[in-house]
């Protein structure tokens, strides 16, 4: 399987996505997604050994937030654009609609 990922043509994809996007008013953003598993979002601490599979534990006692470890990466990520809000916002009971300004005309 890494083999079959790492063989794709990924610049490819990009330029694609960034074509598709600017063409509907949007755009892409780059964010390296090293150490976003690793580090709190809530207090910065970044400790490897706080994920734990797919559990997230902070290692910094004056904080100890717990949760997903997949969660806590993608808000690193939303928080490194510095987007207000995600693309379909939150799915929890809220159910959130999007909340993306309309494309111009």
């Amino acid at each position: 399987m890494n083999r079959s990922i790492a063989g794709q043509a990924w610049g490819r994809t990009v330029t694609l996505l960034e074509y598709k996007t600017s063409d509907r008013g949007g755009h892409v953003v780059k964010v390296p997604a090293r150490g976003t598993s690793q580090t709190c979002h809530q207090c910065g601490h970044r400790d490897p050994v706080a994920r734990d599979g797919i559990r997230y534990a902070c290692a910094n006692p004056a904080c100890g937030w717990v949760e997903h470890a997949d969660t806590n990466a993608a808000i690193n990520i939303k928080n490194a654009v510095g987007m207000p809000v995600s693309g379909r916002g939150d799915l929890g009971a809220a159910r959130s609609v999007k909340r993306q300004p309309p494309r111009a005309a």
